[in-house]
């Protein structure tokens, strides 16, 4: 069973990154591309907010003994298919797990633009992730 207060610590922090990066997706494009300050703290609370999608689903995988975990994609894969995402969620989350391996590691061949194209149409789908954990507790 998975320990609702862990879980629910983590979707606090969660959404606070969240928010952060919504502010982050208003500046205008221009800005965001040329400004390290703006693009920094995206890539930072980008690389957060999937962190801790993974560490919610890692956590839920393992407590409910959902299978196993080879490498970060998994978590959303197996999330999915167990039904505790709906299949198109889990489809859409899939690419995060690459990205956080690009901001982790390869953080000098972030696209920017992928970046803020990330940030214009990806945030939702974290928010909806957080919606579908908390009707799991």
């Amino acid at each position: 069973m998975t320990d609702a207060a862990i879980v629910t610590k983590r979707l606090a922090k969660l959404r606070q990154y969240i928010s952060l990066l919504k502010q982050l997706r208003s500046k205008p494009t221009e800005r965001f591309l040329t400004e390290p300050f703006v693009h920094g703290n995206a890539e930072r609370h980008m690389q957060l907010a999937i962190q801790g999608v993974l560490h919610i689903g890692s956590h839920i995988v393992a407590d409910d003994k959902l299978g196993d975990v080879a490498e970060y994609r998994d978590i959303i894969r197996i999330l999915g298919e167990a039904k505790y995402l709906p299949p198109d969620l889990a489809e859409r989350l899939l690419p995060i797990a690459g990205l956080r391996n690009i901001l982790v590691h390869d953080y000098l061949e972030v696209d920017r633009n992928k970046l803020y194209e990330t940030l214009q149409t990806g945030i939702e789908d974290f928010e909806k992730f957080a919606g579908h954990v908390e009707k799991l507790l």
